[in-house]
C-alpha cells in the first residue's frame, strides 16, 4: 500500500507540472483535461479555477474524512463543500497548487481523487440504506468496496475507451440505480440462497439506455469475475475513436444483445480460467424479508432493519453543504459513536444508526438548514460557470424553483423532486426522473435564450426502471412558474404529481409553457 501511495504522490507532482504549463499557455485545455480527469480534477471554465473530486467510497464517509473535508474547506476558504450524484465530494475554485496539496494530503488518510473523472471506472454507487435497509436480503456493501477497491489499485494501468459505471443495490427500490448503469447488481435471495442479480450497458448521457438483465444469477463470491470480464469487454468492443459512442450501452446496439451477451459469457470464461479473485461471502442474510411495522411520522426519519434504530436524511440546497452546517453536523455526531455518514445519489447525508430521539434532535439542529419537501429536495448538476461543458446553469433554476414554491405557499408535498441537468451529459439523471430537465438554447425571435428540455415519467426500479418522455423545451426563465402553476393545480384537484402523470394532467400543463 505504501509503494502505491508513492507512485500516486509521484503521479500528482507530474500533474502539477502540467497544470501550470496549462496555466502558462503551452498546454490546451483539451490537453489538460485529457490528464486531469484521471487523476479527479477539472478546470473549471472560470480562469485560473480548479474543481478536485474526493472519491468518498461508495458515498460512505468516515468520521475522520468528514472532518478532514471540512478542515480542507477551512483551509482554503471555501465555505461549502458540493455533495455530488455519483456519492463523492468535490470542493470548487481551488488554484492549481491547492488541488494538488490537497490531493497528496488526502493519500496520506487513505482517501483518494486516482480515476475520478476521465476514461476510467468511477466511484461504485451503493444504496445509502444498504446494511439498515428493512427491505434487503443481505448487506451489499462489502461487494461496492471490493469493487472500489479493485478499482483504485487498477488505476493506473487502465486504458478504457471512455468512464465505466458500477452500481449496487440492496433492495428493488434501486437506491444505486443498478439497472441504468455499465454494470449494476442488486442483491436478491434465489431458491434459498443470497445472490446478485445483474444488469449490462445500460447508462446515461447522450442516447441514454435502461441496463440489460443478465439471464443468469451471480454468486456474491464472484462478483469480481464478472467485473473484470466487463472491464475487458469493454476494452475489446469499446469505440476508442468516437468519444460520443465510447460507452458500452453502445456495444449491444452495434452488436445485437444475443451477440453482446455471447461476447460477454465468453469474457467471462476466460476470466474464471485465467484469474483467482477472493470472494467475499454474505455475513447476514434473510430469505423472508418482514415488512416494517412502525415508522415515525417524519419521512425524513428512516426506521432501519435494526430493532429500534433510524436514518435522518440531510439534504442541503442543491447539494451544496455549507461548512458551517457540516460542522454542526460533526459536532453532533461526536457524542454519538455508533452513528456513521453515507452519502446518496441525490446530493444527501444519510446519517445512520440513530435512536428515534437522537434522529428528532438532529432534525431539530438542522432546523432551517436543510431542505424538507421534495419539490426543494430537487437534485441539480453543477452547470455554468463551474462546469467546462454546461449550457445552462442549473443550480441557479434549482433555487430559483424553491424559492417560488416557497412564495407561493404551495402544498409542496403533492410536487415531486426535479432532476436538472445543466446539458444532456445527465449528471442529474434527468432521463430516468419522474420530473427531469436538461439545459439547452432555443431561439425565440431571432435571439438565443437558456432553456431547458422537460422529460417526465421516468423511473428506476428494479423491473420497473424507464426512460421519461420528452415533453418539449421550456425557457429556464418560466420553469418556475410552471411548477407553481403545477403545485395550484395538484392541490386543486386533490391529488399527487404521479396521479398528474397517469391521468396526462401533468403533460397538458407542461406543454402549455413549451416553446413551439
Amino acid at each position: 500500500m505504501e509503494t502505491y501511495k508513492t507512485l500516486l504522490k509521484e503521479e500528482v507532482e507530474a500533474f502539477r507540472k502540467r497544470g501550470h504549463e496549462f496555466l502558462n499557455g503551452t498546454l490546451t485545455r483539451a490537453e489538460f483535461k485529457g490528464l486531469s480527469g484521471g487523476m479527479g480534477s477539472y478546470a473549471q471554465k472560470e480562469t485560473g479555477k480548479f474543481m478536485i473530486r474526493l472519491r468518498t467510497p461508495s458515498g460512505i464517509v468516515s468520521r475522520e474524512h468528514f472532518g478532514l473535508i471540512l478542515d480542507y474547506a477551512q483551509k482554503y476558504d471555501l465555505d461549502k463543500i458540493h455533495l455530488t450524484t455519483r456519492q463523492a465530494v468535490q470542493l470548487h475554485d481551488l488554484d492549481i497548487d491547492s488541488v494538488c496539496d490537497i490531493m497528496k494530503d488526502a493519500i496520506d488518510h487513505d482517501l483518494f481523487t486516482r480515476g475520478g473523472g476521465g476514461n476510467f471506472p468511477r466511484n461504485v454507487s451503493l444504496s445509502p440504506m444498504a446494511g439498515v435497509d428493512a427491505e434487503e436480503a443481505f448487506d451489499v456493501t462489502p461487494y461496492a468496496r471490493q469493487v472500489g477497491d479493485y478499482f483504485l489499485f487498477n488505476a493506473p494501468g487502465y486504458k478504457l475507451p471512455r468512464k465505466l459505471k458500477v452500481a449496487f443495490s440492496s433492495s428493488a427500490a434501486d437506491m444505486g440505480c443498478a439497472t441504468v448503469n455499465d454494470m449494476g447488481f442488486v442483491g436478491i435471495v434465489h431458491e434459498g440462497k443470497p445472490m446478485f442479480r445483474l444488469w449490462l450497458a445500460g447508462g446515461m448521457g447522450g442516447q441514454p439506455a435502461l441496463g440489460i438483465p443478465y439471464d443468469e444469477m451471480v454468486a456474491p463470491g464472484e462478483v469480481l469475475y464478472y467485473v473484470e470480464a466487463m472491464i475487458r469487454l469493454f476494452m475489446a468492443e469499446g469505440d476508442y475513436k468516437n468519444k460520443a459512442r465510447a460507452r458500452t450501452r453502445f456495444i449491444p446496439r452495434r452488436m445485437g444483445e444475443d451477440a453482446f451477451m455471447a461476447c460477454y459469457k465468453k469474457h467471462l470464461e476466460n476470466v474464471k480460467k485465467e484469474c483467482r479473485f477472493d470472494g467475499i461471502e454474505p455475513f447476514v442474510w434473510r430469505e423472508n424479508i418482514e415488512p416494517v411495522s412502525t415508522a415515525p411520522k417524519n419521512g425524513l426519519i428512516l426506521p432501519q432493519k435494526q430493532d429500534g434504530e433510524y436514518t435522518v436524511v440531510l439534504h442541503p440546497l442543491c447539494g451544496q453543504l455549507m461548512l458551517e452546517d457540516g460542522r454542526k453536523i460533526q459536532k453532533f455526531l461526536a457524542a454519538i459513536p455508533n452513528a456513521e455518514i453515507r452519502l446518496s445519489m441525490d446530493e444527501e447525508l444519510y446519517v445512520r444508526n440513530l435512536s428515534e430521539s437522537e434522529a428528532e434532535a438532529l432534525l431539530e439542529t438542522m432546523k432551517g438548514r436543510m431542505m424538507t419537501s421534495p419539490i426543494r429536495m430537487s437534485v441539480s448538476c453543477v452547470g455554468t460557470p463551474t462546469c467546462q461543458v454546461g449550457i445552462n446553469q442549473s443550480q441557479k433554476l434549482c433555487r430559483a424553483v424553491a424559492e417560488a414554491a416557497a412564495a407561493a405557499d404551495l402544498d409542496e408535498e403533492r410536487l415531486p423532486r426535479l432532476y436538472i441537468s445543466g446539458c444532456p451529459n445527465c449528471c442529474a439523471r434527468h432521463p430516468v426522473a419522474a420530473l427531469g430537465f436538461s439545459g439547452r438554447k432555443v431561439k425565440v425571435d431571432g435571439v438565443m435564450r437558456d432553456a431547458f428540455d422537460c422529460f417526465i415519467g421516468g423511473n428506476t426500479g428494479v423491473d420497473t426502471s424507464r426512460l421519461g418522455e420528452k415533453v418539449g423545451a421550456v425557457l429556464a426563465e418560466r420553469i418556475p412558474e410552471m411548477i407553481v402553476d403545477m403545485g395550484r393545480m395538484l392541490t386543486k384537484e386533490k391529488k399527487d404529481y404521479s396521479d398528474a402523470l397517469t391521468d396526462g394532467s401533468a403533460k397538458e400543463l407542461i406543454k402549455k409553457y413549451c416553446q413551439a
